[in-house]
């Protein structure tokens, strides 16, 4: 209760000087200093942490207090002391960023941190508590491969660290520099939790940035990160050892209380065993955890694992061993739930699962309580279920038919069938394409390949590696859905800014559809690539793929096909002023379009030739083309197409000084490109809005939105970003902001 009142002291000294902060600032209008706009915005921060942190004294968990703490399916004993070590550390008396636990695999370094962290929130420390593992790795025969499309272990970290705290803008950000200083930014004025687990699976490089961004953590905010290797500076470093033998002891007791079966066995058991199964588990919680589920579950006297034990610790790897081990008693059912969770990044439901796999509800339950059991996977809140990352790495192998893992060893004979990880793969890119693709609407189902974008992602690096790009074509059906997902996800991918996605994405679909001979699929996936650095300003890169566009569709393509990349052609020239040779090529897939009685494709072409006319200072012609192709493609209803139409008429009227005129097409192409989620759009609308309001000299309306359309093409780098950052300036300026 004396927490809770001074708390509560505290947010009532905060919201005060809020209320005062709030008042000066309503005496300075609409030319508010910058420095009393940051004091009040961090003010805002400090009263939103205290009222959240004040909620969880008071027994609430509101939604204003992100947490994604998992709890999972283990007894916690002993550990005391440490817990008490890393509370401390977490205080905001102490000046380091907080708390790296070290050890051996096993230890229980994971289940520490979140014991911590959740006694931590019976406390009211903090006002949020994200807790993400990293990325783990898979062998193949070529090596290791990662299990992701980041550029790098601690990007995937801020990025699901901004998505558990609700900051979908910076999420959306495609800098990864800019996104770790955004994140930074949120964080100033708040008292986050963030529990960084695993790391030892990172490259030295990747272990160094995270260092540094911790470093850099805010005050009050603070960390917990694990890892195998001897890290953190500026932290309190505790390195987790064996349990002593009376907690080992206690927690057999408390996994005895859970299964009759081990209950009933560790009654009969005489201690000098017990003490026995403690020494060959060298103190191992994960040892122990594991050999008393062989117990519970397989029929095993405690003596019988015990020498199972004692050969584990014989082996280079104990845990690809005791894997090996309860690996062959798994039923038929057991491997297809496992090779499905493999390819599950997130926690999967058993609904998830069942969709996935075509198993019943009921064989989904029985089967994941037997591999909870054992330890095989770990059971989240939610009645979610994930893999243990070593149980993944074995998995993995044991689908793809190698014969070890490292320097350990699978035992002779213990292969899981590769068609059940294929039809969980197959699962994937059937929801891809059922919420993906091209069709005008499709945009309305972004949301849902959003929410599944990390197993997305992690369903085409797997595709990759299956299919045995880059090299030699291994797997045509891996290949093919490979072409499948990238087709599925490329408008998604361009709408929502995932450009550096999009461009990988792209490669391989160019790659393996050169591996088959499909050169419509690899043309278009260097049209996807090439068109992200046009809209990049990235000429020459464009230029090159333009190229091999061309090429491969001059081997198989159609002549619509032909047509797209002569049309990609004219839009390299454009970018590169040569107007009169990008005028011929329009010009030349325009009459091919009309060949076709394609209409879409003809107001595509007029469209461009528009946009040449303007460049040319031809204004009539210009917009005699735009008006023809705004006409054609408004029967379709394509929004997104409406919208580049609307924001080019919009663009020529301002090139005509026609401020009056340029707005209602700018206005109506902003309220299409935010329905449809197309974020380059939406900048050019908020640019060409400021622009008007600019020119009606009303530069503090103008500067947000110019403003707003910086921040979207920085996180795209996109090609209008130095005008963006130009239009900016001159706004603050004129505003007599600086």
């Amino acid at each position: 209760m004396d927490n809770q009142e001074a708390l509560q002291r505290t947010l009532n000294r905060a919201r005060r000087a809020l209320q005062i902060l709030e008042e000066q600032k309503g005496g300075f209008g609409i030319r508010v200093p910058v420095d009393l706009q940051i004091e009040l915005e961090e003010k805002q921060k400090e009263v939103t942490s205290l009222e959240g942190r004040l909620s969880q004294l008071q027994g609430k968990r509101p939604e204003s207090v992100p947490d994604n703490l998992p709890r999972y399916n283990n007894v916690f004993v002993g550990r005391k002391q440490e817990i008490s070590r890393c509370l401390e550390a977490l205080s905001p008396e102490e000046r380091g960023w907080g708390v790296a636990i070290n050890g051996i695999g096993g230890m229980g370094k994971t289940v520490l941190a979140l014991e911590v962290a959740h006694v931590a929130r019976q406390q009211a420390l903090f006002d949020a508590y994200l807790f993400f593992s990293a990325k783990t790795t898979w062998l193949s025969t070529e090596g290791v491969r990662q299990e992701t499309l980041a550029l790098s272990s601690l990007d995937s970290f801020c990025r699901e660290f901004a998505k558990g705290l609700g900051l979908a803008d910076i999420v959306k950000m495609t800098d990864a520099t800019e996104r770790r200083r955004a994140l930074l930014d949120a964080l100033r004025g708040r008292r986050t939790l963030l529990i960084w687990d695993n790391l030892e699976t990172l490259n030295a490089e990747e272990r160094d940035m995270v260092a540094e961004f911790l470093r850099k953590l805010p005050t009050h905010n603070k960390a917990i990160i694990t890892s195998r290797r001897r890290t953190g500076e500026s932290a309190l470093t505790i390195r987790l050892d064996r349990l002593l033998e009376a907690e080992a002891l206690e927690l057999m007791r408390e996994k005895g209380r859970k299964n009759p079966r081990l209950a009933q066995e560790l009654n009969a058991t005489k201690p000098n065993i017990l003490t026995a199964l403690y020494e060959a588990s060298g103190g191992n919680p994960l040892a122990l955890d594991w050999t008393l589920g062989q117990v519970a579950h397989k029929g095993y006297s405690i003596s019988d694992a015990l020498e199972r034990l004692r050969n584990a610790a014989k082996s280079p790897d104990l845990y690809g061993f005791l894997f090996a081990d309860a690996a062959q008693t798994l039923s038929e059912n057991d491997r297809t739930v496992l090779s499905a969770l493999v390819v599950f990044l997130t926690p999967a439901t058993t609904a998830a699962l069942a969709d996935a796999t075509d198993l019943a509800i009921t064989e989904i339950q029985v089967s994941l309580e037997r591999l909870v059991t054992l330890s095989l996977v770990n059971e989240l809140d939610g009645e979610r279920f994930g893999l243990h990352p070593l149980t993944r790495t074995y998995v993995r192998a044991a689908v793809g038919g190698t014969n070890s893992v490292g320097t350990a060893p699978l035992a002779s004979g213990i292969r899981f069938d590769s068609a059940a990880q294929r039809k969980v793969l197959r699962y994937w890119v059937d929801f891809a394409q059922k919420y993906g693709g091209n069709d005008k609407d499709a945009y309305k189902t972004h949301d849902k390949l959003e929410a599944e974008w990390q197993n997305l992602e992690g369903v085409a690096t797997t595709l990759r590696g299956i299919a045995g790009i880059p090299g030699e074509l291994k797997d045509r059906q891996a290949a093919q859905m490979l072409i499948d997902l990238e087709s599925a996800l490329s408008n998604f991918l361009f709408f929502r800014g995932y450009w550096d996605e999009s461009v990988r994405l792209g490669e391989w679909r160019y790659q393996v559809g050169k591996a088959l001979s499909q050169w419509s699929d690899a043309a278009w996936g260097a049209d996807h690539i090439a068109w992200i650095y046009y809209n990049r300003a990235e000429t020459d890169r464009a230029a090159s793929w333009a190229a091999q566009m061309a090429e491969a569709m001059e081997q198989g393509g159609r002549r619509w096909d032909k047509a797209a990349a002569i049309a990609l052609q004219g839009d390299i020239a454009e970018q590169r002023q040569n107007l009169a040779e990008a005028e011929r090529l329009y010009q030349e897939a325009l009459a091919i379009y009309r060949e076709l009685e394609d209409e879409e494709g003809e107001a595509i072409a007029l469209n461009n030739l528009g946009e040449v006319a303007r460049e040319q200072g031809d204004y009539d012609r210009a917009e005699s083309y735009l008006k023809e192709a705004l006409a054609i493609y408004k029967q379709p209803g394509d929004k997104q197409v409406q919208a580049i139409y609307y924001g080019n008429l919009g663009t020529l009227a301002l090139a005509r000084d026609r401020s009056t005129e340029a707005r209602p097409w700018y206005e109506r192409e902003l309220a299409l490109a935010q329905e449809v989620g197309r974020q380059d759009l939406v900048a050019s609308a908020q640019s060409g809005l400021a622009q008007v309001l600019e020119n009606e000299g009303r530069y503090a309306e103008a500067l947000p939105l110019a403003q707003a359309a910086l921040e979207i093409r920085e996180r795209l780098r996109d090609q209008s970003l130095d005008f963006s950052r130009q239009l900016v300036e001159r706004l603050r300026h004129k505003a007599g902001i600086e």
